[in-house]
């Protein structure tokens, strides 16, 4: 067992600062172990004088990224000829296309341990990923979950499916949404049934598919009956861009949301990544079928999208980074500031409640685990309390004000960052402790830096 001796514990929602406090995790590291977070109280080490005593300022839950696409990051600093675009559908045609393109097998497991890494670092416990590969479909969602593995993170991950690469690549999308959805319902299986070596998935998957305007009614169809049989969520791209949105209503005569709906593809667990250009109609569409909306602010701004004015009508609002570095707080900060420059009526406290709602999707998928294991109690995350999933970080915040919960969101805005984080645990685990990394940061950084080499080169090779 671990104890957090006399730390402040942080809530994001409602938002709130205890007094120091101790908290008792328990840190089984059998392969069978889903750790969660055994007591919250004082006094706790006089009652359990073998556990090992850490102490700390502050203890928070774990950060979630909502969206992104670990296979953009080894492009950073990108060395490519990339040709002028005049608007986002060339961006996408003249960059990312070609990048993803360009990705095998190797470089994508180089492309998810430096990203996650990067999670990590900044306290990130759980990251969502959107996958694009057309090159190497088959396979790419266990490599991916083998690097969550390595790294020691909790998450969900889905193949990006698109007709844009003919309709053979399409299907070899949804085979490897299902084949992965279907894996890891075989790995829960023998978990359940106590199989030596068995352990339960901190991964799970969702549907993926790309923006609308690359998917036809054949794929979107194929997609929702993926979603039926296998139980899990869309993660789409709708209306990024004003294209998107024209593009629905001129080829098909609906909105996104009503081809999305009609195909079956807005359920509870499902993710609309961006939704920049959704009208009010089907905001209130989302809404009714309690679906996410994942707001990436950094990235719409650098892509230059538009902004969004209909975010404070969506119901289920969560942040992510499109690719963008995996800090979380900074995220944070750009959603704060981008929709004050825009007028918007919400403040740091509404966003901080958007940042804590990635735990809500991840109780969606992981309902009954690890918090509930053998219990059949639904799990709990986001949260520190008895029996809520040990996922936490540990901050060093010198705050020069009193930080307490009615500032708390004004902390995370104009303050405490991803440069605070001492420890990061992920089930029971520490994945980093006293900012020294649990898995090989080194050796991933050099082959990230030799992959992202022959990343570049084969898009050049492909221009």
């Amino acid at each position: 067992m671990i104890l957090f001796e006399s730390v402040r514990v942080i809530s994001f929602a409602p938002p709130s600062v205890s007094p120091p406090m101790d908290v008792l995790v328990d840190a089984s590291k059998g392969p069978r172990s889903a750790s969660t977070i055994l007591e919250v109280g004082q006094g706790l080490a006089a009652r359990h004088p073998g556990a090992r005593r850490i102490s700390g300022a502050y203890l928070s839950p774990g950060l979630v990224c909502s969206h992104t696409h670990l296979y953009s990051a080894l492009a950073r600093g990108l060395m490519v000829d990339i040709k002028p675009s005049k608007d986002f559908a060339q961006q996408l045609a003249h960059l990312w296309w070609r990048l993803d393109r360009a990705i095998d097998l190797p470089i994508l497991e180089a492309s998810g341990l430096a990203g996650l890494a990067d999670a990590a670092a900044c306290g990130v416990t759980s990251v969502v990923d959107h996958h694009a590969g057309p090159e190497a479909i088959d396979g790419s969602l266990s490599v991916l979950k083998s690097a969550y593995d390595t790294i020691g993170l909790r998450g969900l991950v889905c193949y990006e499916t698109t007709d844009r690469n003919g309709m053979e690549g399409a299907r070899a999308g949804v085979r490897e949404n299902i084949r992965f959805a279907r894996e890891i319902d075989h790995q829960r299986a023998a978990w359940t049934r106590g199989e030596e070596g068995s352990s339960f998935p901190l991964v799970d998957g969702a549907i993926g598919g790309h923006a609308l305007f690359t998917l036809g009614e054949e794929t979107l169809g194929a997609l929702g009956d993926a979603v039926r049989t296998t139980g899990r969520g869309s993660h789409i791209h709708a209306g990024e861009d004003k294209y998107d949105a024209v593009d629905s209503r001129h080829r098909y005569g609906a909105d996104l949301a009503v081809r999305m709906d009609k195909a079956g593809l807005l359920t509870p667990k499902s993710i609309v990544g961006h939704g920049v250009w959704l009208s009010p109609s089907e905001v209130e569409l989302i809404a009714e079928r309690d679906a996410f909306l994942a707001h990436n602010a950094r990235s719409n701004m650098n892509n230059a999208v538009g902004y969004n004015g209909l975010l404070t009508d969506h119901r289920n609002v969560v942040l992510g980074t499109d690719g963008m570095s995996a800090d979380m707080l900074e995220e944070f900060r750009f959603a704060c500031f981008r929709h004050r420059e825009s007028q918007g009526p919400w403040w740091p406290d509404q966003f901080l409640a958007c940042l804590d709602r990635g735990n809500r999707l991840l109780e969606r998928y992981f309902a009954c685990d690890p918090a509930g294991a053998g219990s059949g109690a639904p799990a709990v995350y986001g949260r520190i309390e008895k029996g809520a999933a040990a996922d936490l970080v540990l901050w060093d915040y010198e705050a020069p004000t009193p930080l307490e919960g009615g500032n708390l969101a004004g902390h995370l805005a104009f303050g405490l960052s991803s440069r605070s984080v001492r420890s990061v645990m992920v089930n029971g685990k520490f994945v980093i402790e006293d900012r020294k990394p649990a898995f090989d940061a080194e050796a991933i950084g050099a082959k990230a830096r030799k992959e992202a080499a022959r990343l570049w080169k084969r898009m050049e090779e492909r221009s």
